[in-house]
This record gives C-alpha cells, sequence and structure tokens, in this order.
C-alpha cells in the first residue's frame, strides 16, 4: 500500500489502491479519496502529481483538517 502514515488512522477503511477517486485539486495537485473513517463515513485523501499513484508514497490527512490548515486552494469536484 502506497499510503506511508497509514498507521496513525486507525479508524480508517482504507480503499485498495485501484480504487482511489479523483475528487478535485489541491495546489495543483490531483485530490484523491483514499478511504473513510469507520465511525462517520468522513472522507480521507491524498494528494497525487501523477496519474499512477499506486506508484508513488501518499500521505492521508481528512479532508476537514486539510481544508482548515492548508494555505493552497483546495478545490473538490466530485465528492459523493
Amino acid at each position: 500500500m502506497p499510503i506511508k502514515n497509514r498507521a496513525f488512522f486507525t479508524d480508517v477503511e482504507f480503499f485498495p489502491d485501484y480504487n482511489f477517486q479523483l475528487i478535485g485539486e489541491c495546489a495543483g495537485k490531483k485530490l484523491l479519496l483514499i478511504g473513510r473513517t469507520k465511525a462517520y463515513g468522513d472522507p480521507i485523501v491524498a494528494t497525487s502529481q501523477t496519474d499512477k499513484p499506486s506508484h508513488e508514497d501518499l500521505y492521508a490527512s481528512d479532508l476537514y483538517e486539510l481544508m482548515k490548515i492548508s494555505q493552497e486552494q483546495i478545490k473538490v469536484t466530485g465528492l459523493s
């Protein structure tokens, strides 16, 4: 699994890498939905620079936390 900080997210159900969903953009990078929290289904995301995120080192973030602390523009276009 390409998610480097996965151990910090014990309450998250991560998707298999072939099920990551492109949901927008953050700082010019692809914003991927990579999982959801088990309790409330909150989105867990990562950014990717290529079309093959399974070949990159990804770092999981809670989408809402990312939106609160990011200095970069975040555009979410496809979250369901």
